[in-house]
């Protein structure tokens, strides 16, 4: 699972062999949270959170939040787009 940047001690990753929606986990030392991405910032949600504090929370979703393009490129990269109809695929 490669990652695609840090926050704090926490790695934002994409795994190999996830499935939909498109999402992006942090992984740090104390807790793990998953976040769906969606079509735009607005749209990054919390899907799960375990041992992380609401002030790295809010860290952590801001800076997926501001590198949205980044993470939802990386999951089409490895996963092809969620957002396109069966046909395109």
């Amino acid at each position: 699972m490669p990652a695609l940047f840090h926050v704090g001690r926490y790695r934002i990753v994409i795994y190999l062999n996830d499935h939909g929606p498109a999402h992006v986990h942090a992984i740090g030392p104390d807790g793990y949270a998953r976040f769906a991405l969606g079509r735009s910032q607005d749209d990054v949600a919390l899907m799960e959170v375990e041992g992380i504090s609401r002030a790295s929370l809010r860290r952590i979703a801001a800076a997926i939040i501001d590198r949205h393009d980044e993470c939802s490129a990386a999951w089409r990269m490895f996963h092809g787009d969620p957002f396109a109809s069966r046909k395109d695929r």
